[in-house]
């Protein structure tokens, strides 16, 4: 038997005792070490809802395990194998049930196994801590390079998350150091400073003020704005995001990470004359991963400082407590061991 974290409903998460998964021929056995609680569990689990998560259902979407048994068929893997997990390809269900594969399950089947496709491999002195950092991670990543970001440019990230730190670190790893991190919190953008980023407080000052301090102004139509080249918005933050449309500068990118709960207007005639690109990123390529787990390998940047708690899975309904109340937390994990 195992232990496994279930979802009943609203700030209602249990741990159950089941049957270890049985392993199929084309399957692997994962002895779950990390799972990390992700924005889209917290905000399901503070609703209530099924949009995404069963009542009933084993969930979690962000683990790192070791291989314990290797179906027949299964080629390259082997029993030891310290991996990570990409949610959306590690079951044959696909991203319907991406939220339910069991990153809270102390073992998960990975159906259909096969590295580079739903497991990858990290090396022997990473830490749990970090290597669980993956899958978020690799969204941040993703969402950051939709800009398609230059060395020497000048880079924006909105909100200081755990996705938007992600964002910051990628770009800061692969050589885009010039990179600004924008959020009401001092205490998370002291971590957003830990990383490399320089930083905007936009309850102290404005965000035209702020970005201009750091990146000096370029003249537009006889208005001098922020020389900005790419915005990476992972705030979601309506009002955030109106600011940046009125100070934002001919041909720059911005990218949507963020979920929004609520429409924006955006000005048609400022995207039209200033020939603004804005882009759409949703969870992450192979190539993503592989540049991710890169950076993990060789601690390009402290990533594993997103960290701010790490609970057992018998304390899981005070993880999620944790990380809804969100006072001084950025990443909590769950320490499937224990």
């Amino acid at each position: 038997m195992m232990k496994a974290g279930i979802y009943y409903g609203k700030n209602d998460v249990r741990v159950e005792e089941l049957p270890i998964p049985t392993v199929g021929s084309k399957d692997v056995l994962i002895r779950n070490l990390r799972g990390g609680i992700c924005g889209t569990d917290i905000n399901i689990i503070k609703a209530g809802s099924e949009m995404g998560i069963r009542f009933g259902k084993e969930f979690g979407h962000e683990l790192f395990g070791e291989v314990v048994e290797v179906g027949t068929a299964v080629k390259d893997i082997e029993v030891g194998m310290l991996v990570g997990v990409n949610p959306v390809t590690a079951k044959r269900a696909g991203r319907r049930y991406s939220l339910e594969i069991g990153g809270f399950s102390q073992y998960v089947v990975i159906e259909d196994a096969a590295l580079h496709y739903n497991l990858y491999l990290f090396e022997e002195h990473v830490s749990p801590e970090e290597a669980v950092l993956m899958e978020p991670m690799s969204v941040g990543f993703h969402g950051a390079f939709s800009t398609k970001p230059q060395v020497g440019e000048n880079v924006v990230v909105l909100g200081a998350g755990p996705i938007g730190l992600s964002a910051a670190a990628s770009l800061i790893g692969e050589g885009i150091t010039n990179i600004v991190v924008v959020d009401i919190d001092d205490w998370r953008l002291a971590k957003a400073e830990q990383l490399g980023a320089k930083t905007v407080n936009t309850s102290k000052t404005t965000l035209a003020e702020g970005l201009t301090t750091h990146f000096g102004t370029v003249n537009v139509y006889d208005v001098n704005v922020p020389n900005v080249d790419a915005f990476v918005d992972a705030a979601g933050a309506p009002v955030l995001f109106e600011q940046v449309m009125k100070i934002v500068k001919p041909k720059a990118r911005i990218a949507i990470i963020a979920v929004y709960k609520q429409e924006v207007p955006v000005s048609l005639v400022q995207i039209m004359s200033k020939e603004v690109q804005i882009v759409g990123a949703s969870e992450y390529t192979n190539e993503d991963i592989l540049k991710v787990i890169d950076h993990i390998n060789k601690r390009k940047t402290p990533i594993s400082k997103i960290v701010t708690h790490v609970f057992s899975l018998s304390e899981i309904q005070q993880a999620f407590d944790t990380a809804i109340a969100a006072k001084e937390t950025i990443k909590v994990i769950v320490d499937l061991t224990e």
